[in-house]
């Protein structure tokens, strides 16, 4: 009879659980959908801010009257500078030893870099991350080569902004001295000193506590594999490609100024390049279609740019910069999926 008392209880008490979840769980999804929504919202003004009285017929004159030769050379320019991202991060997967072959590794970067787009979320590097789910002892791995990445962007486009800001003033649009400079400064001591102390920090801890097993031994093999960024001939092809990527980037707002006739210089596809990667960080709306031109136009505007001319110029390069890498992902998709293997 007791056995039945106990079930029943047990029974009521789940139930009560379920509802207590029922009630309380959803309240973060809300607010994760309430700030997506916002966000989307953000995203759709500036769309409209862009578009707002604007002559369509111009538009669409505009974009035609492009010089198809300087065009070429600009989609030609982004697709050398997403070969030299995916050729990045390649090197940093090879130095951590992590044996995969190359179509597994364009089909990982192309489809995470499609979600980035399409998703009003910075989700991407998770699904990068992924696709070596089947592997856990390397995912610690994984996650230090994206890390590596954002931080060789990050203090690129630090030192971007101080190259356009010997041409014009831009810590009133950029706060370079309040965010962007700091931020690098205090990064870069961080993985300093990680690379410096973190062995001989680790090896204090892990002989001082009780830690669990399989904690130790992730640690431990990713420590062991970092030892690689203590080499400057090896970190070096990464500054390198680093350094080309974003010139690269550079370079393709300049061939698309030539193609629509902009007389504009440097300064201008530095600060188009500064402005658009600062603005679409947030990841307001599926495509960053509004956040792109808002910012592209905003870039233009001290160069006296007219409206028509700026949104022309922000639909083409939006185009040629998103097109590719949705192309990448959607084939990355179609490519039968290798396995990832680690040394």
């Amino acid at each position: 009879m007791q056995q039945p008392m106990t079930s029943e209880r047990g029974e009521r008490g789940s139930r009560f659980g379920v509802g207590k979840l029922k009630v309380n769980m959803p309240r973060p999804s809300y607010l994760k959908n309430i700030l997506t929504i916002i966000k989307i919202l953000a995203g759709l003004a500036m769309l409209i801010l862009s578009i707002q009285g604007i002559q369509w017929v111009n538009l669409v004159t505009g974009i035609r009257a492009a010089n198809l030769t300087w065009l070429v050379l600009a989609i030609l320019s982004v697709l050398l500078g997403l070969f030299l991202k995916i050729w990045r991060w390649i090197i940093f997967v090879k130095n951590y030893q992590i044996q995969s072959g190359i179509t597994e590794l364009y089909r990982a970067y192309f489809v995470g870099q499609a979600v980035n787009i399409i998703l009003p979320l910075r989700g991407g590097e998770l699904v990068r991350i992924g696709y070596f789910a089947g592997e856990p002892k390397i995912l610690p791995d994984i996650v230090t080569t994206i890390a590596l990445e954002k931080y060789l962007d990050l203090v690129a486009l630090a030192v971007c902004g101080i190259l356009v800001s010997f041409k014009l003033s831009i810590d009133n649009i950029l706060n370079l001295r309040g965010w962007l400079l700091p931020v690098t400064i205090i990064v870069t001591l961080l993985l300093l000193a990680a690379i410096l102390f973190g062995p001989a920090t680790w090896g204090k801890i892990r002989t001082g506590n009780r830690l669990p097993k399989r904690l130790i031994e992730w640690v431990d093999r990713w420590v062991q594999a970092s030892q690689w960024l203590r080499s400057p001939r090896r970190v070096f092809p990464g500054v390198l490609l680093t350094i080309l990527i974003w010139g690269m980037m550079w370079l393709t707002n300049l061939l698309l100024f030539r193609s629509l006739g902009l007389p504009l210089g440097g300064a201008a596809a530095g600060l188009v390049l500064l402005l658009v990667y600062v603005g679409l960080l947030p990841a307001l709306m599926p495509g960053n279609i509004g956040p792109f031109y808002f910012f592209a136009r905003l870039a233009l505007l001290p160069f006296g740019i007219l409206h028509n001319e700026a949104l022309v110029f922000a639909v083409i390069l939006h185009a040629i910069v998103t097109l590719p890498p949705l192309l990448g992902g959607a084939i990355g998709l179609l490519v039968r999926p290798g396995r990832m293997v680690s040394e």
